[in-house]
């Protein structure tokens, strides 16, 4: 609202004409208040310049997509080391191995950090194997 029709105003003339000082006061905060409510949301503007904004290589990256790969399922046989193509057998086979060798139990005579990171590589190892065989409709 504009600072000549405003109600901050109009309430305050009314207040002091009603109560002087105070109402006066009183007045302009009751006003403040209504102008509050019916207050229209400022829209900001900003304009950035630069290679942001610059979409002329849109149609470049679009073409780049590619189609949809589960990452996860990915990064599970890689944790592995086995290709994708591996059967059942060799993902259990794989599991076996790596959990011999990064189970916790089996490193803790050694200091807690190497017990924490093999804790943490065992449970990648257990995650990757539940992965590929949820993935394949495998129970475990």
């Amino acid at each position: 609202m504009s600072c000549l029709f405003s109600f901050k105003f109009l309430f305050a003339i009314i207040g002091w004409r009603i109560g002087r000082g105070w109402g006066l006061f009183f007045g302009f905060l009751l006003g403040a208040y209504i102008d509050s409510m019916f207050r229209r949301p400022t829209i900001h503007f900003t304009y950035r310049t630069g290679p942001s904004d610059d979409f002329s290589d849109y149609t470049h990256r679009q073409q780049q997509w590619q189609p949809y790969v589960d990452v996860t399922l990915q990064e599970a046989y890689r944790t592995l080391g086995l290709p994708l193509t591996a059967t059942d057998d060799q993902v259990r086979q794989a599991y076996r191995e790596l959990a011999l060798r990064y189970h916790p139990d089996r490193v803790s005579s050694q200091d807690p950090t190497a017990k924490a990171q093999a804790q943490k590589k065992f449970r990648e190892v257990t995650e990757a194997r539940d992965t590929i065989l949820r993935a394949r409709n495998h129970p475990h």
